[in-house]
């Protein structure tokens, strides 16, 4: 037995896995991860913050198909005000037992529901059902897409979806085979690759949605540990989804001699382009203040806290600069044979020209700017830069 946020979880005992030596998740017989607390911890500040700023209703109703021990539901119960009810499943029999009795024990089995169901059964059935979902959580083990489209179809008007992605070598570049199959993206693997990554998987959501006459609009996208998580608002109108694919959908060029990448709407005609990936922004500044006061305010002890903290302080700040992807200084410095100056100093040399930049959450050498690439490259290689 664990205690997770609120919540009192019991959890396979490490040592059932019967393999030796080391622990992995996957090896139990219901799956739990301890290093997912701050996915989950960053998850209930974020559906709070989204109940604050933009349920269109309240109190809501949620659905997690791929619940595991039932951690997520019971927090999101005990944790979050407004929730009326939250829908669980999962296939495997002994994880539906398990997410019960924790269900139980947190004294939440009146607002948290779990079946033994296949994910995209469950979704269907609650839409067959006209339950009215205005959340959905999708955080598989491995890649998020063949639940997606359920998951879409499910939010109502105005609801929030979050999904993770855990499949980073694919959503990177490094299996673009697997990746055109997987997400229907030409990738390969650049310096910026965790914001790739991200940009990968909004695409793919996007289009999903627009197929369905649905569009969404990003509200927090980040990497960490091993996977890549978005929160995203769904609304619905044919017109909405045909903007979105005209201006949010397009392409990362990547410039092999200088290190710098950029992005570009629609189509592009240079080969070595990624693409399709989401080119707007993916932050959205207004949630993540919302979610940085409800950290300070109700949220002070979450086990992650100071994490969360900063990481919701860099993507307030990474909302600023809209559709411009992050640049790696020591790429661009390897590229141009010097030595890699300070992220900091970089970042207050741009703000000095006139530019705004920010660090980013995608990398610890890495700099969200609206600098053109020569600016760029004048700070870097030259250590100066004219203002803008």
């Amino acid at each position: 037995m664990v205690r997770e946020g609120r919540a009192l979880i019991y959890i396979p005992d490490p040592g059932s896995s019967g393999r030796g030596s080391g622990f992995d998740p996957s090896w139990l017989p219901v799956f739990y991860n301890p290093v997912m607390e701050f996915n989950r911890d960053v998850s209930v500040a974020a559906l709070q913050a989204y109940l604050d700023l933009l349920a269109p209703r309240r109190p809501i109703i949620a659905v997690e198909p791929l619940t595991a021990t039932g951690v997520r539901p019971v927090r999101y119960s005990l944790e979050v005000d407004g929730i009326e009810a939250v829908y669980a499943g999962d296939i495997d029999e002994a994880s539906a037992r398990l997410a019960k009795a924790n269900a139980s024990i947190n004294g939440v089995e009146d607002k948290v529901f779990v079946s033994r169901s296949d994910a995209r059964e469950l979704m269907y059935r609650l839409k067959k059902e006209r339950i009215p979902i205005l959340f959905a959580d999708i955080d598989p083990f491995g890649t998020p897409a063949p639940f997606v489209e359920a998951a879409v179809s499910i939010v109502g008007r105005g609801g929030l979806l979050a999904v993770t992605a855990t499949d980073l070598a694919v959503l990177e570049g490094s299996k673009p085979r697997t990746a055109r199959r997987r997400y229907g993206v030409r990738v390969h693997r650049i310096p910026q690759s965790k914001e790739v990554a991200v940009r990968v998987l909004l695409a793919f959501i996007a289009q999903r949605a627009a197929m369905l006459d649905k569009s969404i609009r990003p509200l927090l996208s980040y990497y960490a540990d091993h996977y890549v998580r978005v929160y995203v608002v769904v609304d619905r109108g044919a017109g909405r989804a045909d903007r979105m694919l005209e201006e949010d959908i397009g392409c990362i060029v990547y410039d092999e001699g200088t290190g710098v990448a950029a992005l570009e709407r629609g189509q592009c005609d240079d080969p070595g382009s990624i693409q399709p990936v989401w080119v707007s922004n993916i932050f959205d500044r207004e949630f993540t203040l919302k979610c940085l006061q409800l950290l300070a305010e109700k949220y002070t002890y979450l086990g992650t806290y100071k994490r969360s903290l900063k990481l919701l302080e860099r993507a307030s700040e990474e909302a600023l600069l809209g559709g411009h992807v992050h640049q790696r200084i020591d790429a661009i410095a390897s590229k141009a044979r010097v030595n890699t100056p300070p992220v900091n100093m970089v970042v207050e040399g741009l703000r000095r020209g006139g530019f705004t930049a920010s660090r980013t959450i995608f990398s610890p050498s890495g700099v969200r700017t609206d600098a053109d690439k020569g600016a760029l490259l004048d700070l870097i290689v030259k250590g100066q830069v004219e203002a803008g």
